[in-house]
C-alpha cells in the first residue's frame, strides 16, 4: 500500500466514529459510499479516491477534514500518555494514538481491533 493510500486509511480510521455520526444527516447515495469505503478498508483495497468523492475534496488535508467533519472542542480531552503510542494493528495505516493515562488500549475505529504498541 503507497503513503497516499495509508495516510487516507489512517484518516479515516481517526475520523470514522465522527463519519459515522454525520451519516444519519445525509443522502442515502453517500451513506451507502461510506458503507462503501469501509468495506474497501477492512480489506485493505484502495480507499483515496472514493472519501475524495465523499469528503469532496482531499482527504489528507486537515482543512478539508475539518471543514467537512465534526471535532472535539480545544482542551476538553483529558490529556494523553507522554510515552505510549499505539498504531494499527497490521501496519496497514500510519494512524498513532496516545492512549489517555491510566486508560484502556486503544482499537482501531474500522475492524475495532486492538491497537499495537509502537
Amino acid at each position: 500500500m503507497d503513503e497516499a493510500e495509508q495516510q487516507a486509511l489512517a484518516a479515516l480510521c481517526e475520523e470514522l466514529v465522527n463519519l459515522r455520526t454525520e451519516c444519519a444527516h445525509w443522502p442515502e447515495e453517500k451513506a451507502a459510499l461510506l458503507r462503501m469505503i469501509e468495506n474497501e478498508a477492512t480489506a485493505r483495497r484502495p480507499i483515496y479516491d472514493l472519501l475524495s468523492r465523499l469528503l469532496g475534496g482531499d482527504p489528507l488535508t486537515e482543512t478539508d477534514r475539518s471543514s467537512r467533519l465534526t471535532t472535539g472542542l480545544v482542551g476538553a480531552s483529558g490529556g494523553t500518555a507522554g510515552e505510549e503510542r499505539f498504531g494499527c494493528p497490521d501496519g496497514a495505516c500510519s494512524r498513532s494514538v496516545r492512549p489517555v493515562p491510566a486508560g484502556p488500549v486503544p482499537r482501531c475505529n474500522l475492524t475495532g481491533v486492538r491497537l499495537r504498541r509502537r
